[in-house]
Parts: C-alpha cells; structure tokens; sequence
C-alpha cells in the first residue's frame, strides 16, 4: 500500500496529499465550470461599485453622502449574514455538497436584487426613494452572501494540489474579467445607448440579468460531482469565540485578509472612475466602457502569464509584483487632464489590467492555501467559517472605498448632476480618489506580505509530515 493510500484509509483528508505539478485531479468542465459561476456574482458586483453612487445620485436625487453610507451600510451589515451562513453550510453533514445548494438560493437573489436595485419605480419623495434603496441593498447582501461564502468554501474541498487551486481561481478570474467587461463596458454603452438616467440603468440590468442566472446555474450543475468533505460524527468545533481566536492565530490567513482588505477598498474607489472621467477628462460613459472593455481585455488575457509568473515565482513574490504595478499606473492619473491622447487613457488601461489580474489571481489562489493551514493545525474542517470571514472583508473593504469615495466628495462640496461646473475643491478630490488613493491602498498591501510566509514548500513539507504520521499510527 503506497503512503498516499495508507493515509487516505486511515482518515487523512484527501485534500492534504498534494496532486503532483502539472497534473489536475478535477475534470475540466468542472474547472471550468465552478470558476464561470463567479460571472454573474461578479457582473453585479462591478455594476454595484462602478455605477451604485453615481445613479444614486445623479439619477435618483439621494445626496452623495447619505447614498455613500447606504452603500457602505448594506456592505456592512454582511459582518453579520457572512459568518452566520458559513457556520450553517460548515455544521451542515449532508449527502450530497453542503455547498452546492446554496449557489442556487443565493443566485436567484442576487439576479432578483440587480433588477430592483437599478428598475426603480417612481418615487418623488425623497425618504421614501432612501427607505427603498436601504431594503434593496439588504437583500443584495444577503444573497450575494448565500452565494460566495459557500462558493468559496469549495475549492479547498475540491482540490488536492496547486495545480488544481491554480486552475480553478484562473477560471473564476477569467469569469471576473469577463462579468467587469459586461458590467462597464457594455453595461456602459447600454446606458448610453438608452439614453443614460433611470431609463438606461433600466435596460442594462434586463439586458444582463439573463448571464448573471445562467452563469450561477451552470456553477450548480458542473460542480454535481465534485469532492466535498464531510464532518465527521465526532467531530466537535468549538464555540464560534474559541474558533474565531483559532482564526486569529492563522497568521497566513490574518496577514491575507489585510491584503485583501487594502486592495478591495480600491474596488470600492472604482465609483470615483465615472465623475473623473465626466468631469476631469471630459469623456463620456461610452469612452469609460471603451477603458474598462480594454482593462478587463489585458486582465483576461493576462491570467495564463500570471499561472507561468507564479509557478516561477511564488505567489507572494508574484502579487508584489503586480501590486508595484498598480502603484505605479494609480500616480500617473495625478497628471492626467482633459487634453490627454487617448493612447495614454489606453495605455494604462493596459497595464492596470494586468496589475488587476496578478492580484486577483495571487490573492485569491493564496486563500485555499490558508484555510488548509488551519485544517492540518487543527483537524477541524470550518471552511464555510474561514470563507465568511474573507468575504465579510471583502465588502467591508468596498463598503469602507465607497463610503470613504462618497464622504470625500460631499466634504469637497460635490454637486449631483453638475457636469463641468464643480468647485476645483470637488474637482481636486475626484482625482485623488482615482490616483493617490489606491495607490497608498497598494503600497500598504505590499508592506503586509513581507510577513507572509507560507510558500508552497512550506505547505507541501506540512502535508508529507501529516501523510507520514498517519502512515505511522
């Protein structure tokens, strides 16, 4: 009987032998197809952050501040919903995936929530527009929350290697690029082309609803077959205190989650994008879906590169590397204006696109190495619990951009609706918020993996050390 069998009949979670390089235990079309199930999560997503503040403003009359907090309340409200449904889908001992279900109720409430949130019916007072928008976002966070966590969850049960866990976040960057292409480009050009305001946000969201559905059921039905772990009878977890001070001793995965914390509030920051493009460069919607089409182009195309950099590499030496470039293509918007070629605009579309795709591929590729720290620590298998926490940064981290965007502009005295005729004050705020922002965001990011030390060597001496100890007994 070879190690690898020996461990395996003795209990070892599977996901603890390393799958050897170059070689994929899952099947494609699984691959594939749980990575494309971000899309429409991901779609939403990109329409929330990139156009949320501006139609709350411009189009619905809700002042930008207040429009801000709304945002990052409903972002914020997810720190409670994201643990509670990770510790469910954790404590739930099915037959089938404890995971799976839950793409399927979650989807159906995030396709329904994108068309409340920009199909608004006609609303004259303003409390009763700010009542509407407050329960719209709400049932936004609790299905995109029903949906990613246990999303997230999976591939560590899925997969036994990197090889796979490279793959499988590959696809579901590829699906991001794909859903931030929809969403601003051609989300923006459907705008434009409906003649912008309530009516064109309107006709964006019935136009994409249909992909952010389909692209959720496919996750559900590919991902049929796909390994899941299941808690064992005896298997006892800890209160949900001693558990999150188990977490907070992961200090991986607490050096990750700040990572991902400095680099999502730039996501959230991206609502700035549209005013710098409409009152700085004085561009239309149409040119910022042009900038986005070419950014998410390079972030898709980018994804096959940034697998060599990192197999080369690391992943922690290969996200420096992409979050210096982010830096550095942040600061050129400081001197960026109204009479730029657009050979410039494009250019940094490009290379931000491919900063963008080594950070979402690195970070995310690093979280299923993180959670399977604490399974070869601990024995517990909490997957559901760690993916609430990583997502509950996730939006808070939007929240904090969004609200910080938001404050920023009303404090600098932003006017809704004033093309051209802002106070310079306003005008100076929209171009730090693109440019000096993110790039402290980044900067601060990388300070934190200089204190990441768990390499591939590293996790693959822990798991021979577990598989030889379970030989042993």
């Amino acid at each position: 009987m070879s190690v690898k069998d020996a461990a395996l009949s003795k209990g070892t979670p599977a996901e603890t032998i390393p799958t050897p390089a170059g070689k994929y235990d899952l099947p494609f079309m699984l691959r594939f197809g749980w990575g494309m199930g971000t899309l429409g999560p991901a779609l939403v997503m990109s329409a929330f952050n990139i156009l949320m503040l501006r139609f709350m403003t411009d189009s619905l009359g809700i002042g930008v501040a207040i429009a801000g907090l709304l945002i990052a309340g409903s972002k914020l409200y997810d720190a409670v919903t994201d643990p509670l449904v990770g510790i469910l889908s954790d404590r739930i001992n099915a037959r089938a995936s404890r995971r799976r279900p839950w793409l399927l109720f979650g989807g159906i409430g995030l396709t329904a929530s994108f068309l409340l949130m920009f199909i608004v019916p006609a609303i004259g007072n303003t409390g009763t527009m700010i009542a509407y928008m407050t329960v719209v976002l709400l049932l936004y966070a609790t299905a995109y929350s029903a949906f990613s966590v246990p999303y997230l969850a999976m591939p560590v049960e899925m997969t036994s290697g990197h090889t796979d866990r490279y793959s499988l976040m590959m696809w579901r960057v590829v699906a991001v690029g794909i859903a931030s292409l929809a969403a601003s480009g051609l989300g923006l050009a459907i705008i434009d082309g409906f003649g912008g305001g309530r009516a064109g946000h309107a006709a964006m969201a019935l136009i994409l609803a249909p992909a952010v559905l389909l692209s959720i059921l496919a996750a559900w039905f590919f991902t049929r077959n796909a390994k899941f772990t299941r808690r064992r009878i005896d298997e006892k977890l800890p209160p949900i205190g001693e558990q999150a001070r188990q977490i907070a001793t992961n200090q991986p995965f607490v050096i990750l989650l700040g990572v991902k914390f400095l680099t999502l509030s730039i996501l959230g920051m991206q609502a700035a994008q549209p005013f710098f493009f409409n009152q700085i460069l004085n561009l239309s919607d149409a040119a910022l879906g042009s900038y986005f089409i070419v950014q998410g182009l390079v972030l898709l195309s980018s994804q096959w590169l940034w697998v060599r950099i990192g197999a080369r590499f690391g992943k922690r030496l290969s996200l420096i590397g992409a979050l210096v470039l982010m830096t550095i293509m942040s600061l050129t918007w400081l001197a960026a204006g109204a009479n730029d070629p657009s050979w410039q605009i494009y250019a940094r579309a490009v290379f931000m696109g491919l900063g963008q795709g080594g950070v979402m591929l690195m970070g995310q590729a690093m979280l299923p190495d993180t959670i399977e720290y604490d399974n070869l620590r601990t024995g517990h298998h909490r997957e559901g619990l760690f993916s609430s926490f990583y997502t509950t940064v996730e939006k808070v981290a939007q929240a904090a951009g969004v609200a910080s965007i938001g404050a920023f502009l009303g404090l600098m005295g932003y006017v809704g609706g004033m093309v051209g005729e802002q106070p310079d004050s306003a005008l100076w705020a929209i171009r730090m918020s693109v440019a000096a922002f993110p790039a402290l965001m980044c900067g601060g990011a990388t300070v934190l993996l200089f204190f990441y030390d768990l390499t591939e060597e590293r996790l693959n001496t822990i798991r021979a050390d577990r598989v030889n100890a379970a030989s042993r007994g």
